[in-house]
């Protein structure tokens, strides 16, 4: 019998790319980009425009129009102003870019980044030694590709993940108020299970539906309703905005697109609002300066970065990212008996693991490339583990203003809470298990209320689990 795409995914494709063909991440030194946006824009000629431009940048510019095929030139980590959908070659555009990425990013650390599409899609070392040659240049790098950490063999079952995380040991307070955001491959809006947690979704270029189910099936597990006698249960009633960060397939049967602009936009606009976790259940083996660099201000802003470990044990079990950026919450996958998920990568970046392994969670309404079922389906995965924790930082954050030192303090929570296992033979960590595996009710701080009053709180019973 054939693989179904899910199963292609993991090992039955040939090996990814570690970067997305023809493009390119370029910043510019802060300096030179405001000395451009300061360019009086009246005189739009291209003569007039590359007059205005000083040597060390005109130069890097020739060079990628002239050998390269430059195609378009977008300003990276900006926010609000300008949407067009796409900027051309012409001077014009690209000096508008420059300028936009010096006055329109949320952070001096983020000011001069540019993504570059090139028409030759061979992009060697020889090119990016010349680029970074310039004196104006501060960053040349390929855009790093990422993708979609679901593993094989997906099966129907029941939610076990919940009792093995304790997510019914405790009551749960309402997380109405904490927002998360998903960067992932769309959403179903509409499912009935998800339709009331949706606070936003952007799908900027692209269409709404979710054509993988991934991004849907990540979302169920964060945020599913609670008690609505319908399909399943989410670790946490938080408010979820998501992101397509994922280009819509060509052809039936395509695998996934990675989009670095959306995705850059999404990080970005994450920093000054009051989005608290971000679930990234995606991975790649490429480390990137400028990822790192919006991961940081991200963290320093008081954003938890949950993020899967990777499926690609059996295949080297390489580093892969964002999982390996410094404290983002690298997340791993055990199966039913709590043992290590064969695929989950290990390393000494993991910080825990949760349930990963037929996990039971929503899917589009349509049939998507990623599902054997529609409405609801079971997958393993890094992806499927990675969202139980994003759903425990949910409800650990709820009492807590957003910021650099709450941030940090919810990440060490839900590490320190982590319930060791017998396969870590008495370690407080290891490369297979980080921490332990994420206990939702160890981690969630006790009621204030029954502490001011002296009063034992009375033993709540479990809340019933959603009929399915």
């Amino acid at each position: 019998m054939a693989p179904t795409q899910a199963m292609r995914v993991a090992g039955d494709r040939p090996r990814r790319r570690k970067h997305v063909p023809g493009q390119l991440i370029v910043r510019l030194k802060p300096a030179a980009a405001r000395q451009i946006a300061a360019t009086s824009l009246q005189a739009t000629t291209p003569r007039a425009l590359m007059a205005a431009m000083p040597d060390d940048v005109r130069g890097p510019i020739d060079f990628l129009h002239d050998s390269l095929g430059l195609q378009s030139m977008k300003p990276l980590f900006v926010v609000g102003g300008d949407d067009a959908p796409a900027q051309s070659r012409a001077m014009a555009a690209v000096h508008r870019s420059i300028a936009r990425s010096a006055t329109s990013a949320p952070r001096e650390a983020l000011a001069g980044y540019q993504i570059v599409q090139v028409k030759d899609r061979k992009i060697d070392a020889g090119v990016l030694k010349r680029l970074r040659a310039s004196r104006a240049m501060d960053l040349v790098e390929p855009v790093p590709n990422r993708w979609l950490s679901i593993a094989a063999d997906p099966m129907k079952i029941r939610q076990w993940g919940l009792r093995a995380i304790r997510w019914f040991d405790r009551p749960r307070p309402g997380a109405g108020r904490v927002h998360v955001a998903v960067l992932d491959s769309g959403v179903d809006a509409r499912h009935p299970d998800l339709a009331d947690a949706i606070e936003e979704y952007r799908h900027d270029g692209n269409g709404e539906r979710d054509f993988l189910g991934h991004g849907t099936h990540v979302s169920g597990t964060i945020a599913a309703v609670v008690n609505n006698s319908a399909g399943i249960a989410g670790v946490a009633n938080c408010r979820l905005h998501c992101w397509k960060v994922f280009d819509d397939p060509k052809r039936a049967g395509d695998d996934e697109n990675f989009n670095f602009e959306f995705y850059s936009k999404a990080l970005a606009a994450a920093l000054d609002s009051n989005i608290k976790v971000i679930n990234l259940s995606i991975g790649g083996e490429d480390h990137s300066k400028a990822e790192a660099t919006i991961f940081a201000e991200l963290i320093d802003a008081g954003v938890v970065i949950s993020t899967a470990m990777g499926n690609e044990f059996e295949d080297g079990n390489p580093k892969e990212y964002p999982a390996g950026y410094a404290d983002t919450i690298g997340v791993g996958a055990v199966d039913e008996s709590h043992r290590r998920a064969s695929f989950s990568n290990t390393g000494k970046h993991i910080k825990l693991v949760a349930p990963g392994v037929n996990i039971l969670s929503t899917v589009p309404r349509v049939k998507a490339s990623f599902a054997d079922h529609t409405d609801y389906d079971s997958w393993p995965g890094t992806s499927m583990a990675t969202p139980h924790v994003t759903g425990a930082a949910a409800l650990v954050y709820i009492h807590r203003p957003k910021s650099r030192a709450a941030g940090l303090a919810v990440a060490r929570r839900l590490i320190a809470t982590a319930t060791k296992l017998p396969a870590m033979r008495g370690r407080d960590f290891t490369p297979e298990y980080g921490a332990g595996l994420l206990d939702v009710a160890a981690a969630m701080p006790r009621a204030k209320a029954a502490r001011k009053s002296g009063r034992k709180t009375a033993k709540a019973k479990p809340k019933r689990k959603a009929r399915k």
